[in-house]
């Protein structure tokens, strides 16, 4: 029983980074033509970004990461039936 814990452990440890790593990147900001209007911020190439590009960035930093909420899951859960797998008792 210790060793099918241990292995359940782990599948869920490494499916849980998995997870975490599935997660897509933050939208890249397109640059404002010039002379036209745009969000007042600047991106890592230092152009001004529309501000429907700005839109889905503030979208993507505020709404819920959910294969990182789930990785988090499971590792918490890997990590804790392999905490229970080494306390168990042998019969």
């Amino acid at each position: 029983m210790k060793t099918k814990l241990l292995a359940i452990a782990g599948v869920l440890v490494v499916l849980g980074v998995v997870l975490f790593l599935l997660q897509p990147g933050e939208p890249k900001g397109e640059c404002a033509p010039q002379g036209t209007t745009s969000s007042g911020y600047v991106n890592d190439d230092g152009c001004a970004v529309t501000t429907e590009s700005f839109k889905e960035i503030q979208d993507y930093r505020t709404s819920p990461k959910p294969f990182r909420i789930a990785g988090l899951v499971a590792v918490v859960a890997g990590l804790g039936c392999g905490v229970g797998a080494l306390v168990k008792r042998s019969s």
